[in-house]
Formats: structure tokens, sequence, C-alpha cells
């Protein structure tokens, strides 16, 4: 049985070399998060992706890399709210941030945390999965 998702439940998101792809499972409503970009390849699902919920809409965050205690980069972009007439598809524009966390060294210069602001061309849609696992658009 499918769970009923209000709105969209597949966004595309692109930026120069980055495409993300946002989608909400029809079957179980879950999140998954499909980036490639400059940190490569990478594919999340369920606990893997956070969301926070606004008014205005979502603040999607995932990590994608982690060097032990020293460095940790995680990738933000903001879903907003966005109604479709008659199903169709709808053309947006967001953004995101890549953030880099390094660890302090005791005494040493240097930034602790750097953020390099991203703007996304998006595209919000409804999926239909099958239970075939074919998808059509709505």
């Amino acid at each position: 049985m499918a769970v009923h998702i209000p709105g969209p439940n597949h966004f595309e998101l692109s930026h120069d070399d980055t495409r993300i792809v946002y989608a909400l499972d029809a079957g179980s409503g879950a999140p998954q998060l499909h980036y490639s970009g400059p940190m490569g390849r990478h594919s999340f699902e369920g606990d893997a992706i956070r969301i926070e919920h606004s008014a205005r809409g979502r603040e999607i965050s995932v990590t994608l890399d982690t060097v032990s205690h020293l460095r940790t980069i995680t990738l933000t972009v903001f879903v907003p709210d966005v109604q479709l007439d008659d199903g169709g598809e709808l053309s947006f524009r967001t953004v995101g941030i890549h953030t880099t966390r390094r660890r302090k060294v005791a005494d040493a210069p240097g930034a602790e945390l750097t953020t390099e602001p991203l703007e996304f061309d998006g595209l919000a849609r409804i999926v239909e999965f099958r239970a075939a696992e074919s998808s059509a658009l709505l």
C-alpha cells in the first residue's frame, strides 16, 4: 500500500558539476538522496539523511566525507514547499551549502569551519512508482 505524500515527491537539483536527486519513496515515504559532484558519487537513505522542517520547506543534510575526527564535510540543501498544477512539474531556484568542519589543533592557526554557498536550479515533480518498480510521471 502506498503512503500518500502531499505535493511533489521527486526533486532534481543542479549547480555547475553537482547533481542531486532527492526523492520520497512512494511505498514507505522514506527519503532517498543521490549526489554526484566534486565530492564523488554518494547515495543516502533513511536515517543517513537529516531533515529539518520549517514553515517554508525542508532543510536536508547529509555527510559526504569523514576523516576520523579530523574533518567532516556535509552538504545541506533547502527544498522549498511547492505546489504543482495538475500533476505537472515546476522549476525553481534554491540554495545549498558545503560545510567543512576541521578539528582544531591546539595553538594552530586556521579555520575550524569553512563553508561554500551553492545556488541550485531545481525541478519538482510527482513520480508514481508502480508495483513492477517502473515509474511514470503523473
